[in-house]
């Protein structure tokens, strides 16, 4: 197992007559042996050109890489023994599975075929390819595709193991299944792996830690309790969640609460001073309906789910409307009158202006 980490890593792209795009503006990471790290962010954040970066498919504008405490920016992507599974598989059409896993071993100098034919049977018992390997690309899923797009990077033994969106072209069913086969084996396998998602459940569910990218800038990186619990920007505060976080305008009052109009305001978590403009978020799942000393409401939708249900409300004075995650039970209609609370103690409170937390 290998530590990966990138040093102020930086990538401008400059085209003639066009000003420079800063793609990913200076990203510090440490990875542990066999760690699993998302890297989520939406598209254009610059998570896919780090990526190429680390595997040598894109030159490094500033900063460094190093695998095992050996810096490897200047070197050739064929000299990095990193590998790489695509998000569209790149897989060759006219070879076998079991060809298409050995292509990249027989292609090295002094390749012994008897090794090869013994790595590729302990690979493809490893991701259950045993039974397609004469079989060729056309004739599979997309989950076998997938599998061997893995696998194949998988073989060659790689420090570092490099998934681009490895599940984006699956269906629900195919995705719950491959990312528990995805997470197997890499704990399995014990490689270290950055995984590239804008999938929020992806990077969730899989990885030790995440980082959360926007504008080639990492936004936050921690545990996905951490990034779920504790928000560090307004961003990942919305990004991250289904349903989506709750986020209120409001200035803060004398008294330490957030004034969202002239009849709501909201207990904040943290002392505020007064007068400032900040921005609450609640989850969904961390309001309640009812009781009389709460926000008065009025039922703009409910979706039954029937394991839950989304309530979509409208407080007086506040152009935002306010989703509420109820209970199987709940039974709401069109213009009920209800009563939502929030628990202080589970609210976010973020400075307008910067976006950042002020807990």
């Amino acid at each position: 197992m290998t530590e990966l980490e990138l040093r102020d890593l930086r990538k401008t792209y400059r085209a003639r007559g066009r000003p420079p795009v800063d793609a990913v503006r200076g990203i510090d990471l440490a990875l542990r042996s066999g760690e699993l790290l998302g890297l989520l962010g939406p598209s254009g954040c610059g998570k896919s050109t780090t990526l190429r970066m680390i595997a040598g498919l894109e030159t490094v504008t500033g900063g460094d890489i190093l695998v095992g405490g050996a810096s490897v920016a200047g070197l050739p992507a064929r000299r990095r023994n990193i590998g790489v599974a695509f998000e569209n598989y790149a897989l060759y059409p006219p070879l076998t599975v079991a060809e298409n896993l050995a292509f990249g071993l027989r292609a090295r100098k002094g390749a012994d075929r008897a090794d090869v034919a013994r790595r590729v049977k302990e690979i493809a018992e490893r991701v259950d390819l045993t039974g397609v390997l004469d079989a060729r690309p056309a004739g599979l899923s997309s989950g076998q595709k997938q599998r061997v797009s893995l696998a194949r990077a998988l073989i060659r033994e790689p420090d570092v193991l490099l998934l681009d969106e490895p599940l984006s072209h699956l269906d629900a069913a195919q995705r719950d299944t491959t990312r528990r086969e995805l997470k197997r084996i890499q704990r399995d396998l014990g490689h270290t792996t950055i995984l590239v998602t804008h999938d929020q459940e992806e990077a969730l569910s899989l990885a030790d830690r995440i980082a959360v990218m926007k504008d080639g800038v990492i936004q936050q990186l921690g545990t996905p309790y951490e990034i779920y619990d504790s928000p560090a920007t307004v961003f990942v505060a919305d990004f991250v969640g289904e349903p989506a976080i709750n986020l209120l305008p409001g200035t803060v009052t004398a008294d330490g609460r957030a004034r969202l109009s002239d009849t709501a305001r909201l207990a904040l978590p943290v002392p505020v001073e007064a007068g400032r403009e900040v921005v609450v978020g609640i989850r969904p799942e961390d309001l309640a309906l009812g009781g009389e000393d709460g926000l008065a409401a009025r039922v703009v939708a409910h979706e039954p789910l029937l394991e839950s249900g989304l309530a979509t409300l409208a407080l007086h004075g506040v152009e935002q409307p306010l989703v509420v995650l109820t209970g199987p039970e709940v039974r709401l209609a069109h213009d009920d009158r209800v009563h939502v609370t929030a628990d202080p103690r589970l609210t976010h409170v973020f400075d307008a202006e910067t976006g950042d937390s002020l807990r």
